[in-house]
């Protein structure tokens, strides 16, 4: 008998950093969680700080390869935040309003 991925140390701390239970789930079945909890909280962040297309940000994020300001262009439908001028992308709490 076949037995099912078991999740990951790495991933079963994500979850239950995003208060998942992960309780007899398989390593799929995680994955999904955690990107279902993502996403909403990306469009959480976003509603709560009004980031929209049009809006200078400051990259905050620990990726040394993104520019340091940036344009809004696009919130994705997966909560990631997409920019005038470059393809990277990031989270939303990647990000700091600048004052215009």
């Amino acid at each position: 008998m076949h037995k099912l991925r078991e999740p990951t140390e790495k991933q079963l701390k994500l979850a239950e950093s995003l208060e998942i239970d992960t309780q007899g789930k398989s390593f799929r079945v995680l994955s999904a969680e955690i990107a279902d909890a993502l996403e909403s909280k990306s469009f959480a962040f976003v509603e709560e700080h009004k980031i929209e297309p049009g809006i200078q940000v400051g990259y905050i994020g620990s990726r040394d390869d993104m520019p340091q300001y940036l344009v809004v262009s696009t919130v994705a439908k997966t909560g990631y935040l997409y920019f005038k001028g470059t393809s990277k992308y990031c989270r939303p709490w990647e990000v700091q309003i600048l004052e215009s």
